[in-house]
């Protein structure tokens, strides 16, 4: 990484001509400031900052374009920056958030817990603190600080849950590892889960997306872990030069059988997400749609806070601990059989 304190003239609009001169390189189409060179390297720029990762012969066709304006010293293997240690060694990279998460103070309670807070700062500087802790280095606490962020009337209450989160977080492990997968049989899994109803106000309502990279070991990679559109997955697929399957897990009966029935329901105006999974299913976008078991779900961490009533499973938790992730299935739907399988005849 260069760039970390001001590089002066080395800004992303300056260097851009300067990277698209490297033989075989080119813009992704996933985000605007990265550049690639499938199965060689990457590198991503944020205005006077430059991340690089690839083969030694693609780091050297870097290195000359960086020599014009070598005013730093880069950081190589192991690099600090906003808060997060990345490291890389022969299992994969680690990225870990635990230096940061020890300046975070908590927020000072004052009795009786049911009266408003003073201030809404101390509560909303600590969510924001978790959130990027949660976007970094701990997928699993993004939920608690979410909910924390949009507390408009605060109560010490709420200061209390904003306390108890972060000591749970002191509790566990804040680093997130990429590990290094098998090339040859990569998939990837995307588990979905949603807290509430649609008669439940819109404050209590969390949809939670988990998207992971997996091999045939079920060792992991999470990509994103969020409820909007999951632009890393393309990058992904831009960088490997490859097609890799995609597999989706929901533990909701009703949103697998409404996808995998063999005739369209008559209405499908309300469910727009899910005819475009159908879609998606009949078309091999999707290899294979799985309905696994509530408990297992890693994505119920996304979308229920640890204070809600039941609290979230510890399937990612548990995932997080082993580096492997395979939710057991009651039912799976794969695209082929869905395309293949005859209808059976309209009835009347």
């Amino acid at each position: 990484m260069y760039g970390k304190n001001d590089a002066g003239r080395h800004s992303h609009f300056n260097t851009q001509a300067r990277f698209l001169t490297i033989a075989g390189i080119t813009f992704s189409t996933a985000f605007d400031n990265i550049y690639l060179y499938s199965l060689q390297g990457i590198i991503a720029t944020y205005f006077d900052d430059t991340l690089n990762a690839g083969t030694p012969a693609f780091l050297r066709s870097l290195a000359s374009v960086l020599a014009s304006y070598d005013t730093h010293k880069p950081d190589h293997d192991n690099i600090q920056f906003a808060g997060i240690t990345a490291r890389s060694d022969a299992t994969g990279i680690h990225c870990n958030a635990d230096a940061y998460l020890r300046t975070l103070a908590p927020v000072p309670l004052l009795p009786p817990l049911s009266s408003p807070l003073p201030s809404r700062k101390p509560l909303n500087s600590l969510a924001a603190k978790l959130l990027w802790v949660g976007r970094v280095a701990r997928p699993d606490i993004l939920t608690n600080a979410t909910n924390l962020a949009h507390i408009s009337r605060p109560t010490g209450a709420d200061a209390r849950r904003a306390n108890d989160t972060l000591d749970r977080t002191f509790s566990r492990p804040i680093t997130l590892h990429y590990h290094r997968l098998d090339p040859a049989t990569l998939r990837i899994d995307v588990y979905a889960d949603y807290s509430g109803s649609s008669s439940s106000p819109l404050g209590r309502r969390q949809l939670g997306y988990l998207v992971t990279m997996t091999d045939q070991s079920d060792s992991f990679s999470a990509l994103h872990w969020a409820s909007h559109k999951p632009h890393r997955v393309l990058l992904l697929q831009e960088v490997l030069s490859q097609r890799v399957p995609l597999h989706a897990y929901t533990d909701s009966s009703a949103a697998y059988d409404m996808t995998t029935f063999f005739r369209d329901p008559t209405d499908m105006t309300r469910k727009k997400d899910l005819f475009m999974l159908r879609r998606a299913l009949l078309a091999g976008t999707i290899v294979a749609l799985h309905l696994a078991h509530g408990a297992h779900n890693p994505a119920d961490a996304l979308s229920k806070s640890t204070y809600a009533r039941p609290p979230p499973n510890d399937a990612f938790d548990r995932a997080l601990a082993s580096g492997t992730m395979r939710a057991p299935t009651r039912s799976s739907t794969a695209s082929i059989e869905y395309r293949n399988t005859p209808r059976p005849p309209a009835h009347g």
